[in-house]
C-alpha cells in the first residue's frame, strides 16, 4: 500500500532531478507526500535490512521537518505538557463516557462518520480504544531497606488505561509497581512525572529541538531520582527507552526496558509457573532495535507453554499516532494477524499505543509483558 525504502529514496531524487531541470513536479510531490511521507512508519527497521544499513527513516524525519510549521505550538506543549496529558485524559474520559451512554457499536459508527466528514482529521473510535489513566500521585521515598528502582512511567502509560472490554482491568502503572514490589523492590517515581516526556511525539512530528528539551529535561529529572545514576531506572514503554538511551556516551544512567530489567534482575527473585493458555508475542520495532526481541520470546515461555509469533509482521504500522491519523498503514501491516492468533487467549508487548491497534486487528486483548509475568509468578523463598 505504500512505497518501498528503496523506492522513498530514488523517487526524491527524481523529484530533485526534475527540478533542477525545471519540469514541474507538483503532481508528483502531491503523491509523494502520501506515498512517500504519510505512510513512513519510520522506524528504522529498513536499516536492519539494507545491505549497507541506510535508514530511510531519517530522509523521512527530515522532511517531516521542513514541513513542520507549527514550532510555537509545539514549544507551548513542550513547556506546558501536564496540560497536554490533561486534554488527553479529558478527550478518553469523553469517548468513555460516550461509549457507556451510546453503546460500543452505536459509537463506532457515529466515530466513523465523523471521521469520514472531516477528512480523518478526526481519530475513529473503536473498541481497542484505552480508558482514562489516572495521574500519579508522587510520594516522596522513605527510608527502606530494599533495593530501591526509579519507575518511568511513559506518558501513554499515564494516559491510557486497558480498554473497557480486557479482562486485566488493572492499570499498566499498578501492575509495573505490583510485580516490582513482588520482587523486593522500592519503587520510587521521579517528580513532576506528569510534566516528563522523551519528546518522541516531538521527534516524530518534525519538531527535533522540542523533543531534545523534553528529552534533556527527563534525563536531568532520572539522575536526581536515582540519586545520581545508584538506582536502576525501569521505562515501561520500550519506544521511550530506546530514545532515552540513543546516545549512551551522554548519560551514565541505568536504564532498562520492561524485558531487559525482567531478565536482568528478576529472573532469580520470582518462580515461574506457566500457564497452558496460549500467548500471542508481538516484538515492537524499539524492541528489536534494544536486541531485546529473542530475550522477550524466552520470557514469553516460560510464562506460557503455547507462545506464538505471527509470521510476516515485523511493525504493526501503529507508529506512536500513526494508527490514529492513518489507520490504513496499521491496517494493512496486520491484515494477517487475526489468523494468526485466533487461538490464543491474549497478547503481549511492550508498547501501549501498539496495542491498540494489535487488539484492534488481532481480536484479542493485548497488553504489557508485566501483566502475563505478574500472573504467572510468586516471590522465591528467601
Amino acid at each position: 500500500m505504500t512505497l518501498s525504502p528503496r523506492q522513498r529514496i530514488v523517487m526524491w531524487r527524481d523529484i530533485q532531478a526534475k527540478k533542477r531541470a525545471g519540469t514541474d513536479t507538483t503532481e508528483l510531490e502531491r503523491d509523494y507526500q502520501y506515498q512517500g511521507i504519510d505512510t513512513c512508519a519510520a522506524t528504522g527497521l529498513c536499516a536492519q535490512r539494507c545491505p549497507v544499513g541506510i535508514n530511510t527513516a531519517d530522509l523521512v524525519k527530515k522532511l517531516r521537518g521542513q514541513q513542520a510549521t507549527h514550532g510555537k505550538a509545539a514549544t507551548w506543549l513542550a513547556r506546558h505538557f501536564t496540560a497536554a496529558l490533561k486534554g488527553a485524559r479529558l478527550t478518553l474520559h469523553a469517548a468513555n463516557g460516550a461509549r457507556m451512554l451510546l453503546g460500543a457499536p452505536r459509537l463506532a459508527k457515529l466515530s466513523a462518520s465523523l471521521t469520514q466528514a472531516s477528512s480523518h482529521r478526526l481519530p475513529q473510535w473503536t473498541p481497542a480504544i484505552p480508558q482514562p489513566e489516572n495521574a500519579i500521585d508522587f510520594t516522596p521515598p522513605i527510608k527502606d531497606q530494599r533495593p530501591r528502582v526509579v519507575y518511568l512511567a511513559a506518558c501513554v502509560s499515564r494516559v491510557m488505561g486497558p480498554t473497557a472490554t480486557d479482562r486485566e482491568q488493572m492499570s499498566l502503572m499498578d501492575k509495573t509497581r505490583r510485580l516490582l514490589e513482588k520482587a523486593g523492590y522500592q519503587v520510587v517515581f521521579p517528580e513532576d512525572q506528569d510534566s516528563l516526556c522523551c519528546g518522541q511525539p516531538f521527534a516524530s512530528k518534525g519538531y527535533a529541538e522540542q523533543a531534545e528539551q523534553k528529552r534533556q529535561q527527563l534525563l536531568a529529572a532520572l539522575t536526581k531520582a536515582s540519586r545520581g545514576g545508584l538506582d536502576p531506572i525501569y521505562c515501561d514503554t520500550s519506544p521511550c527507552t530506546l530514545r532515552l538511551i540513543q546516545d549512551r556516551q551522554e548519560t551514565r544512567l541505568d536504564l532498562y526496558d520492561p524485558v531487559r530489567f525482567i531478565r536482568t534482575h528478576l529472573l532469580d527473585k520470582l518462580v515461574f509457573t506457566p500457564q497452558q493458555e496460549a500467548v500471542a508475542v508481538h516484538v515492537t520495532c524499539s524492541t528489536q532495535h534494544l536486541g531485546e526481541s529473542q530475550a522477550l520470546i524466552e520470557l514469553a515461555r516460560l510464562c506460557s507453554v503455547n507462545v506464538v509469533i505471527p509470521e510476516g509482521i515485523h511493525c504493526c504500522g501503529f507508529a506512536g499516532d500513526k494508527g490514529f491519523t492513518t489507520p490504513e498503514l496499521n491496517a494493512h501491516s496486520l491484515r494477517t494477524l487475526k489468523g494468526a492468533v485466533q487461538r490464543c487467549s491474549e497478547g503481549i508487548s511492550t508498547s501501549r499505543t501498539c496495542e491498540i491497534g494489535l487488539t484492534r486487528h488481532g481480536g484479542i486483548d493485548y497488553h504489557g509483558l508485566v501483566y502475563l509475568v505478574d500472573r504467572v509468578t510468586r516471590p522465591r523463598p528467601a
